[in-house]
C-alpha cells in the first residue's frame, strides 16, 4: 500500500524537507517525529506529541514484553553509538529499526550535522540482574550510569568466581544501587555466597547481561 501524500503542496516528506529550513524548532520537531513515524502525514505529525510518541520516559515495568525487548535492544544500540557506530549500524546490529530505536532513546540521541549522535549518558530505565544478599535478583536501574556500574560489578564477579580471588570485588564492597522502585540493592561481594548463587544458574556464561529475569 502506497503512503498518503505528505501535504497538499508536497507529495512526499523528501519534497517538504527540501523546501523547508531545517534549523527551526518546528522543522526539527517534525523531522524527529517523522524518524519515528515515517508513514504519517504532516498533519498527523503536527498533532502528535513527542512525549506521547516516545517510550523513553515510560518506566520499564510499564512496558509490554515486546516493548521491553525493544528497550533493551535500543539501549544496547546507544551503547554501540557511544563507541563510534552510527545509529543505523547500531540499530541493525541489535536487530531493530532506527524508528523503534528512536522511540525508546528519546533525548539520549540528537541530530548534529545531519547525523544522529548519542549523549554521554542517559536516564532511561532498563532491566538488569545482579547478585544481592546472596541471591541473583532482578533490578530496574534508572540510568546508563547505574547500568555501567552493574556491568563492571558483574565482570568483577566473573573474575572472582573464575580465579577464587576476592580482590576484584573490593571496589564494590558496601556499594548499593537504588532501583527505579526506590529500594536499595546492596551488591553482594561475599565470594562463598556468590559461588552458591552462581550454582543456581543453569549456564551462567550464557546469561546475557541485560537478562532481567529472576
Amino acid at each position: 500500500m502506497s503512503r498518503p501524500e505528505f501535504t497538499r503542496e508536497y507529495r512526499t516528506y523528501g519534497e517538504w524537507l527540501k523546501a523547508m529550513p531545517r534549523d527551526t524548532r518546528y522543522a526539527k520537531e517534525i523531522i524527529r517525529k517523522h524518524q519515528m513515524f515515517p508513514d504519517k502525514s504532516l498533519n498527523q505529525l503536527r498533532k502528535l506529541k513527542v512525549s506521547d510518541a516516545s517510550l523513553a520516559s515510560r518506566s520499564f515495568d510499564m512496558l509490554s514484553p515486546v516493548q521491553r525487548d525493544m528497550r533493551t535492544r535500543a539501549v544496547l544500540a546507544v551503547n554501540d553509538m557511544r563507541k563510534g557506530k552510527s545509529l543505523t549500524t547500531a540499530a541493525k546490529g541489535q536487530g531493530i529499526s532506527v524508528q523503534d530505536a528512536l522511540k525508546h532513546l528519546g533525548n539520549a540521541v540528537y541530530k548534529k550535522n545531519g547525523r544522529w549522535v548519542a549523549t554521554k549518558s542517559d536516564a532511561i530505565e532498563r532491566g538488569r540482574w545482579l547478585y544481592s544478599n546472596g541471591k541473583r535478583v532482578r533490578l530496574v536501574v534508572k540510568s546508563s550510569k547505574d547500568a555501567s556500574l552493574v556491568s563492571k560489578y558483574l565482570n568483577a564477579v566473573r573474575t572472582a568466581l573464575r580465579t577464587g580471588d576476592e580482590a576484584a570485588l573490593k571496589p564494590f564492597k558496601n556499594v548499593t544501587i537504588q532501583g527505579a522502585d526506590g529500594n536499595d540493592c546492596p551488591l553482594e561481594t561475599d565470594l562463598e555466597k556468590l559461588y552458591e548463587a552462581n550454582e543456581q544458574i543453569e549456564d551462567p556464561e550464557l546469561v546475557p547481561i541485560y537478562d532481567d529475569r529472576n
